[in-house]
């Protein structure tokens, strides 16, 4: 069985959420976090991998490159809105940044 169903979802998340709220109430999923576990439960759940080879994938990084790609694809509608809007890219003013600087200067 593949274990994938109407409840698989939901299944995932909340085991998770048992395990973070126990630590700290107020820990929950956000979009990543949820993204996550729904691969992880893909992986182990859906047949298509071994428990190693699911393993192998998590260890290597794969997952985050979800996250990478992700992050790429809306930087990358950003660029395209602000030149169909023909507007540069928003840069926050220097003078507003703060940098810490551990020497005190």
């Amino acid at each position: 069985s593949s274990g994938i169903n109407a409840e698989w979802p939901l299944r995932p998340g909340r085991q998770v959420e048992k395990i973070t709220t126990s630590k700290k109430p107020n820990l929950i999923l956000n979009v990543d976090g949820c993204i996550a576990t729904l691969f992880v439960d893909l992986l182990y759940q859906s047949g298509s991998f071994s428990v190693e080879e699911a393993r192998d994938l998590i260890d290597i990084g794969c997952l985050n490159a979800l996250f990478v790609a992700g992050r790429s694809i809306g930087f990358i509608g950003h660029y395209l809105d602000q030149k169909r809007l023909k507007q540069g890219l928003y840069r926050h003013p220097w003078d507003d940044i703060a940098y810490m600087n551990p020497g005190g200067d």
